[in-house]
């Protein structure tokens, strides 16, 4: 709407300055031609004779460039809408011309017959309205430059952010009160577990530090943080948290948004299965549905102990939310169910891109507390 706004106040003063110049040059026309033309028959010639009719045939050839960019993969079909959209823009000035001449008098002083003016008007047009079709790229292109650098802006403070975000619920001292606490009571009766624990968390912000720069990583490298994490959570929970992740092998080398998938099942952890009484599963698929990849973070168990706040999805889904609408636009769809306090879904459908290498392998995942 806001673009339509746009488009129709440039156009309007683009041919109210143009109509200004043309009305002065028929003032002048008296010292070449000795024609005597008073300003307000100029004025007048001009609003009616230009402005009122290329105001909306320059609106309509800028929404065709809209809708049928000349850009890489529709190029052709760019060129034939540009095309047909000039040839129907001729058309309808000779149209133009051809209804108002009796009228207003302005082009003929006895009209000639249609195809006569249609002709006339491929002949002093068609020039005019190609220049209109160039300028309408111009601006759309310049358009478009602007909001993906705001885009890239965006992005780059959203990943910024979502690093320091993951970073600090790891560094969180609550989770790392626990995670040292169930090493040093694990040390004396289970001392392979707590080293395994050390590891673990050893890794996870070591991996957290490390991270690869970029928007998009494969999903195998998203993976490898989120079972460090998970390993970690394992050794807490003990038997109470079950963790299963089960990735199609299509889909390893998709792309995802970095350090997405440890916030999603940290998410499912703290607000569903820790507030549970009983045992509980953590389920993490990913499948294809070309076009699109779908990520699903399911927790299921017992009842929860107290029941949950009523109202919000938590920091780190708002995050989430705010990076796939950074990366994706409007091309993304992020949904969240809850079924009585014993299971809560986040399902995630991207745009499946793939990288350069394709899957090797199959890889079909459970994970187990040890």
């Amino acid at each position: 709407m806001r673009n339509a706004a746009a488009t129709w106040l440039a156009a309007s003063v683009a041919w109210l300055v143009y109509g200004l110049i043309f009305a002065e040059q028929l003032v002048n026309m008296e010292r070449v031609a000795g024609v005597r033309v008073a300003w307000n028959e100029a004025l007048f010639h001009s609003l009616f004779g230009l402005v009122l009719c290329w105001v909306p045939l320059t609106v309509g050839l800028v929404a065709i460039v809209q809708r049928f960019p000349l850009e890489r993969g529709r190029l052709r079909a760019g060129i034939v809408a540009s095309v047909l959209a000039v040839a129907a823009v001729l058309t309808a000035r000779a149209v133009y011309v051809w209804a108002l001449n009796p009228v207003f008098g302005f082009w003929y002083d006895v009209a000639p017959p249609f195809g006569q003016i249609l002709s006339h008007s491929v002949r002093f047009n068609f020039m005019l309205a190609w220049l209109i079709v160039g300028v309408a790229h111009a601006w759309i292109y310049a358009r478009n430059a602007r909001a993906s650098r705001l885009r890239i802006s965006r992005l780059e403070a959203g990943l910024a952010q979502a690093r320091l975000d993951a970073l600090a619920a790891q560094l969180n001292p609550h989770f790392l009160f626990n995670a040292l606490n169930s090493i040093a009571e694990l040390i004396h009766r289970d001392a392979d577990a707590a080293d395994g624990m050390l590891v673990a968390l050893s890794a996870l912000l070591r991996r957290s530090l490390a991270h690869p720069s970029g928007h998009e990583v494969r999903v195998e490298e998203e993976l490898v943080l989120l079972r460090h994490y998970l390993a970690i959570e394992q050794l807490r929970f003990g038997d109470r948290l079950d963790v299963r992740i089960e990735v199609q092998p299509a889909c390893l080398d998709a792309r995802v948004p970095a350090l997405m998938l440890q916030p999603l099942a940290e998410n499912a952890i703290v607000h569903g299965i820790a507030r549970r009484r009983g045992p509980g599963t953590l389920q993490v698929d990913i499948r294809p549905f070309p076009p699109r990849l779908r990520i699903e973070v399911r927790d299921e168990g017992a009842a929860a102990a107290v029941p949950a706040a009523s109202g919000g999805t938590g920091i780190g889904l708002d995050t989430v939310r705010g990076r796939l609408q950074c990366l994706y636009g409007e091309d993304w769809t992020l949904d969240l169910q809850t079924r009585d306090g014993l299971c809560s879904t986040v399902r995630i459908d991207l745009p499946l891109r793939v990288a350069g290498v394709p899957p090797v392998a199959t890889r079909t995942t459970l994970l187990r507390p040890a």
